[in-house]
């Protein structure tokens, strides 16, 4: 990969094993919410050879187009496009709640799944934006990952699942005030990117202030990348410390 900053590289049992063990997890709100924001780089980790499982917190059940079915094949479709494994959870559209029993839910699916690193929507946005980043379940989901990420590793919050922590957690879909520190170039498979986000169908004739929704995830992948000199790029901010060594000064 291409980057800027420091980044390299249905129903399961409760044990972990080797079978059921991801390298990334990638937690979105609703179907839809990954591949519109980081599909570039859910398919660049794919191509790389890096088990990874799409996690969709709700089926869009209050979505104004589509009904659940629909959505539930697009979200598997667009997993198809990208490589990667699909699995739904059953919180309700636009009621995504950092709970205590959602903290343990979260914790107990990484427990089992056993990821090295976790991406989740930014977990803050206090502007008063009217439309998708500003959804309340992607803020919530964000916290709601980011919570349930810390209690996975103690001993007995999840009986029965050994506690696992995980290397890194990376935050898309990040709000105006917050500037990404990590830029993943996805110019070379760009195509393949809106293939995925065109599996959602249901979703594509979507204007914003007169623009389709497809114009406009293109111009967002857009912009970042002029910073580091590439076509279209997805950002990513961590607020966990980087560990470096001095080979990779001279690569990121």
């Amino acid at each position: 990969m291409n980057l800027h900053g420091v980044f390299q590289g249905g129903d399961t049992a409760s044990r972990p094993d080797d079978e059921h063990r991801y390298d990334a997890i990638v937690f979105g709100a609703h179907p839809d919410d990954a591949e519109m924001a980081m599909g570039g780089t859910m398919i660049r980790l794919a191509d790389a050879g890096f088990r990874l499982l799409s996690v969709t917190l709700t089926k869009g059940q209050m979505s104004t187009r589509g009904s659940v079915d629909q959505r539930m094949e697009e979200f598997q479709a667009a997993c198809r496009v990208i490589g990667c494994e699909g699995l739904t959870l059953d919180f309700m559209d636009t009621e995504v709640t950092n709970t205590p029993e959602g903290r343990r839910e979260i914790a107990a699916l990484i427990r089992r799944h056993r990821p090295k690193i976790v991406f989740a929507p930014y977990h803050t946005n206090p502007w008063g934006e009217l439309w998708g980043i500003a959804n309340v379940d992607h803020y919530a989901a964000g916290s709601l990952v980011r919570d349930g990420a810390k209690m996975a590793r103690l001993d007995k919050v999840v009986p029965g699942i050994p506690p696992h922590q995980i290397d890194q957690l990376y935050f898309y879909m990040l709000p105006r005030d917050v500037h990404p520190n990590l830029l993943v170039d996805v110019s070379e498979v760009i195509e393949r990117t809106f293939e995925a986000i065109r599996c959602y169908e249901s979703q594509m004739g979507l204007v914003i202030n007169g623009t389709r929704v497809e114009s406009i995830l293109r111009t967002m992948r857009a912009h970042p990348a002029i910073a580091i000199g590439a076509e279209y790029a997805e950002g990513f901010t961590t607020e966990l410390p980087l560990r470096m060594t001095p080979e990779l000064f001279f690569k990121v």
